[in-house]
């Protein structure tokens, strides 16, 4: 199995950021119309979570501590 370096974890950076940020704004814009989403905030954030510790898990440690540090 191939293991995430640099280039990849920046990629992947981005696209869980990305998403995050959107997700919250969509959640931030339902709030004030007074709608509820399908799918909970809370819930979203958790599956992030997730999703980043298994990306952590299969990233090389010189990706990771780029990771760290530049994020």
């Amino acid at each position: 199995m191939r293991k995430f370096d640099i280039q990849d974890r920046i990629v992947l950076d981005e696209m869980v950021d990305t998403f995050t940020t959107k997700m919250i704004e969509q959640h931030d814009k339902f709030e004030e119309e007074g709608r509820r989403p399908i799918i909970m905030k809370n819930y979203w954030l958790q599956m992030i979570k997730e999703v980043q510790r298994k990306i952590d898990d299969f990233t090389t440690k010189k990706a990771l501590s780029h990771s760290k540090r530049y994020r």
